[in-house]
This record gives C-alpha cells, structure tokens and sequence, in this order.
C-alpha cells in the first residue's frame, strides 16, 4: 500500500513538472494517512497568483509555506501545487478559485472550489481516517484515495471526472449521491441532482460542443487554450 501511495506520488508529480516546466523542488515530509488535517503547504508554483491568508492582504506564494484554515488561493494565470500533511497533493490550475477549509463536525470540505479547475492525487485513508472531501457551490465530493479532477463553471456547475478509484458525489441542494468510478464523470447543477455517470470522453464531447453549458465556456476551459510565461513575479 506505501509502495502504491508512492508511486501515485511519483505520476503526479511527473505531470506538474511537465505541465509548467519546473524542476522539483526539495522532496516534502510525509506523514502517515491517518494524521489530522493541519492546513495545506505549497509545493510548486508559476505565474500570477495571489495568496490571502487569513486576515491578511493578499500576497506572493513562497514554496514550503504552510497555508492555514481561512486561507484564500485566486491563481490567475498560475498553477499552484499543494502538499497535504498525509502526501496527497492538489493541483490547482489557472484561472482558479479556492479555499481552505478546517474540517468538524458538520463542517463538509478540506477545500471550498469557487471557480475553476483542480486535478487531485488523494492517498488511501485507512484506520478508520474520515474521507478527504472537497465542496463546489453546487456539490460536495467525498474520497478515500482517488485521482480525479474537479471543475466549477461560472454558472456554478460542478463537474467531476475521475481516473483511478472511486468517488462519491452528492448535490449540494439535494440529497442524491451518486458513485463514480474511474473512466466516468458527472455534472451537477445549482438546482438539479448529480447526472448519471457516464464515460469521461462522451462527457467531455458533448461540453465542447456546447450541450448542456449553453455557449458560455468555463474559466478552466478558457484558461487552457491561453499560454502563460514561465517565471515568478
């Protein structure tokens, strides 16, 4: 099971590097995956972003630095990666909107995703661990150590497709769930319960074609077809 947590490391952080050209940075601590949630520390990042951190006004990010309970992320037209204390990582793509959340009782989140797009590497909880759980305006996603990506749509639709594992997604405003597994995706509106999953291919097909989002695209969509200098400001 490390072996495996490992490894899945090992990919992501191959793809970050990849994606913004970077070299790694000097390799993060890890802590078994059962350890209580203690905020969320950069790992690697480029370009425009801004960091808010509670109280404060908002700033550069610094690699190593450990980004508290009430802390707000606005990338721009950056990427950030985030190391969580358990070795799961997010990756938050441009044009992205998030914050850090401190979960409790009745409290539903690691992280709220306003607008944008985040792709994550969570590593199997075990012992009785609660699940890592992620909240859109319009949906909250519960995993136990998965890859998947999310997506929020200015129109505050969320949709999630996932690659490895398997994923629970239930409406913000409703009480249906739905099980998505790897290869499959769903979509969830303000209003309207999760879709059936169905393959992420078909699912992706039909939004560039415009069914189902009307002709507005999403900030993530958008924010893949511009091209951002390298470089730190």
């Amino acid at each position: 099971m490390k072996r495996r947590a490992c490894i899945n490391s090992a990919i992501f952080l191959v793809l970050f590097f990849s994606m913004v050209g970077l070299a790694p940075a000097q390799e993060p601590n890890t802590v078994p995956v059962n350890a209580p949630f203690a905020g969320a520390t950069i790992s690697e990042w480029k370009g425009k972003i801004h960091v808010s951190l509670p109280g404060q006004s908002p700033s550069a990010p610094t690699i190593g630095e450990t980004l508290p309970p009430g802390t707000v992320l606005e990338t721009g037209g950056g990427k950030l990666l985030l190391q969580l204390a358990d070795g799961s990582q997010v990756l938050i793509r441009a044009h992205t909107r998030l914050t850090v959340e401190q979960p409790a009782p009745g409290d539903r989140g690691y992280f709220q995703l306003l607008l944008g797009r985040i792709r994550a590497t969570i590593n199997k909880r075990t012992g009785g661990a609660p699940p890592f759980e992620l909240g859109t305006p319009s949906a909250v996603i519960a995993v136990r150590g998965t890859q998947f990506e999310v997506e929020v749509s200015q129109r505050q639709e969320t949709e999630v497709h996932v690659y490895e594992g398997v994923v629970e997604v239930t409406g913000r405003h409703s009480s249906t769930s739905v099980l998505v597994h790897a290869g499959s995706s769903t979509r969830v509106g303000m209003d309207t319960p999760p879709e059936t999953p169905r393959p992420t291919a078909e699912m992706r097909s039909h939004a560039a074609n415009g069914e189902g989002r009307g002709d507005q695209r999403s900030a993530a969509a958008r924010a893949g077809q511009v091209a951002h200098p390298r470089g730190k400001p």
